[in-house]
């Protein structure tokens, strides 16, 4: 379980609908080059584009000095860095566990319908939605807070590799992508317990411009 304490993170939950596979045991170190093809929107010089090896979902992210990849796994890649204390984590969840909704939030499957699910979740309360464009695909914006229920700190949910947990007093950022390339698609900005609104909401800025420069490719068949 990743107990480290994220101010600002951002995740990407992809819903994988075809049939489960084993994991590598061992993934290769990450690497990251120079960008030399043409994104969407075109990148300021010297921005660096990563593209995993590992990683089950077929994209691109590119990012400026500062932030580096400190995990590469087939069900999550996360990027770090120092300014505006940022952590940015895309992952894949393939047959991941999450906790429930009602207490005392047993682990199960994770959801079908994320936004029915964390519109009636006891640890999180949403305060606002609005439709987002993310890479090109439709999504639904969740804006929402973790409830007392998180205490000091809840596990909610369990990957292959790594975990989280919330906190009381947290906010977040849920985006939701319906179909990409097949796949459903989640993205999570989440600020620490003692991070103020202000905050909270320049980090979200900082991590959008990441975001802004994902790109999808469909999977091999």
């Amino acid at each position: 379980m990743n107990t480290r304490k994220l101010f600002v993170s951002v995740l990407m939950l992809v819903s994988v609908f075809l049939s489960s596979c084993t994991p590598a045991a061992t993934p290769p170190a990450p690497t990251a080059v120079l960008a030399t093809e043409v994104p969407t929107v075109a990148p300021a010089q010297g921005l660096t584009v990563f593209s995993s090896k590992t990683f089950e979902l077929p994209m691109n992210v590119r990012f400026s000095a500062g932030w580096s990849v400190s995990d590469d796994y087939s069900d999550v890649v996360t990027l770090v860095t120092k300014d505006n204390y940022v952590d940015t984590a895309f992952i894949i969840v393939k047959n991941a566990k999450i906790a429930g909704p009602d207490a005392p939030f047993l682990t199960g499957a994770f959801p079908v319908d994320f936004i029915s699910w964390i519109q009636a979740h006891g640890l999180f309360h949403v305060s606002g939605t609005k439709p987002v464009v993310i890479g090109g695909f439709q999504g639904v914006q969740i804006d929402a807070n973790a409830t007392p229920a998180c205490g000091a700190k809840k596990d909610w949910l369990f990957l292959q590799s790594t975990g989280w947990n919330c906190r009381k007093g947290e906010y977040y950022r849920f985006i939701y992508l319906k179909d990409v390339n097949g796949k459903g698609v989640l993205i999570m900005n989440t600020g620490g317990d003692d991070l103020s609104a202000t905050d909270f909401e320049a980090g979200v800025e900082a991590s959008q411009k990441v975001l802004d420069l994902v790109t999808f490719s469909k999977p091999i068949s």
